[in-house]
């Protein structure tokens, strides 16, 4: 266990970090990441140590809170309690946790709010050059709303099925409705044919390197994916756009102020750790 400034830290809060930090990694490459477990629990140490440093900081700057805002805050968090389902009898169990985060919360909002004081607005340079630094981040990707045909092939006469579906295809391509056909002889469950809007995101996914190939109201080649069979038909295509800095502005300054208000945390934080006590112990 880590104890920091003789305050022992609670174990839950550096697995709840990992399982993040490790669930956020894998979405983004979309692989399992566990090789690299040992780098996670690393940076949710750190991320668990600097966070309680900087709350013992605000308590030292900041004892004594106004006792008229304490009560403001815990008005609002019971009544946030009851909203979510909360009977009285829970919050009543809860209430000296409840006290304890909500004045904390309080603390941190003040002493966040010294240490920003200083931090000045972004600049017009500082925005055109956050814009060319990561225009690809303001690239709207093209979208489609599509119907589609789903069939299941017998696979032991798989050719049946596919002989429909070129007959289906060539019946739209010489004027039939792809709605009235789609609904009769699709196999999903529910009926269901309207795709809604579908925005590209992954290129090297079949059915949506065929879809967004497609002009608009022209009927897609049968698409063999996920053991079944498809056919695709866009009612209206949105292009792809570069957003301007223009549209993008108060985006790009909101994140600019982030940024320099996460850049002052971090180095108080590493200030900090430089002065604290930091152990560890083998009990629970």
């Amino acid at each position: 266990m880590l104890i920091i400034n003789q305050e022992p830290v609670d174990p839950s809060l550096i697995e709840d970090a990992f399982q993040r930090i490790k669930t956020t990694a894998e979405m983004l490459t979309d692989v399992s990441c566990c090789e690299r477990d040992e780098e996670f629990f690393a940076q949710a140490e750190k991320e668990v140590i600097d966070g309680i440093l900087l709350a013992q900081e605000a308590e030292k700057r900041h004892p004594k809170l106004d006792e008229a805002e304490v009560k403001t805050a815990m008005e609002a968090a019971l009544r946030q309690w009851r909203e979510n389902g909360a009977s009285w009898e829970l919050i009543e169990k809860h209430h000296a946790q409840i006290h304890q985060e909500t004045t904390a919360a309080l603390r941190m909002e003040r002493f966040t709010q010294d240490l920003f004081a200083d931090i000045g607005e972004p600049t017009d340079r500082e925005l055109e050059h956050y814009y060319q630094e990561h225009q690809q981040e303001f690239f709207q990707p093209p979208a489609v709303h599509a119907l589609h045909l789903l069939r299941f092939p017998d696979h032991a006469h798989p050719w049946h099925v596919y002989r429909e579906l070129l007959v289906l295809r060539q019946q739209v391509m010489e004027g039939a409705d792809f709605a009235t056909l789609a609904r009769e002889h699709t196999e999903k469950h529910n009926k269901e044919i309207d795709l809604d809007w579908i925005t590209m995101e992954r290129i090297l996914h079949p059915f949506e390197a065929i879809l967004f190939s497609l002009r608009e109201k022209e009927i897609s080649p049968i698409i063999s994916h996920d053991n079944a069979l498809h056919l695709v038909y866009p009612l209206e295509i949105r292009p792809a756009v570069q957003l301007g800095l223009e549209e993008k502005s108060e985006e790009i300054r909101q994140r600019l102020l982030l940024e320099k208000k996460q850049g002052v945390l971090r180095e108080l934080a590493m200030s900090l750790r430089n002065c604290a006590l930091i152990e560890r112990s083998e009990d629970s």
